[in-house]
C-alpha cells in the first residue's frame, strides 16, 4: 500500500517504520521528499518528520503539534484509529494531502484550504464541528459563509449581546444569557428565506438554530484564543513561517 501512495519503506517494522515519501504536484514537477517516522499503538497511527529538516519541528498554523507530529485527523469528529483496508487507504490519502498543503503553506505562508482545517484544540474543534451542523441544517448558502470565513461575530449595541455579521452587516443579534435570538420578528434567514418570506418565530426551529450557531461560534473563539494561551504558557515559539501566526507577537 505505501508503494501505491508514493511512498518506500527505508525501515523499520509494524509498530514503527520510517518511509521516504514524495507526495505528486499536479504539475509533476519532482518534488522533495519527506523522511517520515510512522508509529503505530494498537489500532492509533502517527506520523512525523524523522528529524525537523523540511518542516518545523511545532506549528499550530501548520497543523503540527508539539512533540512534531502531524495533525491529520479531527479528533472527537473523525476516527484516528485504522482497522482495515479502507481507513488505511483514507489515511495515506489524508497524509498526501497534508504534505503537499505544507508545500503550498512554506511558500504562502498561509494555510491553503483552510475551509478545510480543522480549528486549534479539541474544543474549539468540537464548537465549530457544532456550528458546522447548525449551518447545514439552515441550508448550502449558510455552510459555504461559514467555510468562507464570511460570518463573523460582533458586539451589538450592548455588551451583553452578540452581532452575527455577513461580509460586515449585521444578520441578527443573539442574547447569550437566554441564548435567542433578539428579534423573532424579522424573517428567517436560511436558504428559503426569500421564498417562504416567514419570520424567524414561524420558520421551524431556525431561531435556535441561529442562536446555537452563534454561541457555537462564540465557543470556538473563545476556545481557540484559550489554546494560544496555553501554547505560551508552555514557552512554545513561533517558528517564523506563517504570517499572521497568534505567537508572532508575544515570541517575535
Amino acid at each position: 500500500m505505501a508503494h501505491k501512495n508514493h511512498a518506500r519503506l527505508i525501515s523499520g517494522n509494524d509498530e514503527r517504520a520510517i518511509y521516504g515519501v514524495c507526495p505528486p504536484s499536479a504539475s509533476g514537477a519532482p518534488s522533495p521528499e519527506f523522511i517520515l517516522e510512522i508509529s503505530r499503538e494498537g489500532e492509533r497511527v502517527s506520523v512525523k518528520e524523522a528529524e525537523a529538516t523540511l518542516l518545523p519541528s511545532f506549528c499550530a498554523e501548520r497543523h503540527i503539534n508539539p512533540g512534531g507530529t502531524f495533525c491529520l485527523n479531527w479528533g472527537e469528529v473523525e476516527p484516528t484509529q485504522i482497522e482495515d483496508h479502507e481507513e488505511a487507504e483514507a489515511w495515506w490519502g489524508k497524509l498526501l494531502t497534508f504534505l503537499l498543503r505544507q508545500r503550498s503553506a512554506a511558500a504562502l505562508r498561509r494555510w491553503p484550504g483552510k475551509a478545510d482545517a480543522r480549528a486549534h484544540g479539541s474544543e474549539a474543534a468540537h464548537l465549530q464541528a457544532m456550528a458546522e451542523q447548525n449551518a447545514a441544517a439552515l441550508g448550502p448558502k449558510f455552510v459555504a459563509l461559514l467555510r468562507d470565513d464570511r460570518l463573523r461575530l460582533g458586539r451589538g449595541r450592548r455588551r451583553d449581546r452578540i452581532a452575527l455579521l455577513q461580509d460586515g452587516r449585521r444578520v441578527v443579534t443573539v442574547v447569550p444569557a437566554v441564548r435567542r435570538v433578539m428579534t423573532l420578528r424579522q424573517r428567517c434567514k436560511c436558504d428559503h428565506a426569500d421564498v417562504r418570506r416567514l419570520p424567524l418565530a414561524s420558520c421551524g426551529d431556525h431561531a435556535r438554530l441561529i442562536a446555537e450557531l452563534v454561541l457555537n461560534m462564540d465557543g470556538w473563539r473563545k476556545a481557540e484564543a484559550d489554546f494560544y494561551t496555553y501554547l505560551r504558557a508552555s514557552r512554545q515559539v513561533c517558528c517564523g513561517t506563517m504570517d499572521e501566526c497568534p505567537l508572532a507577537r508575544v515570541s517575535g
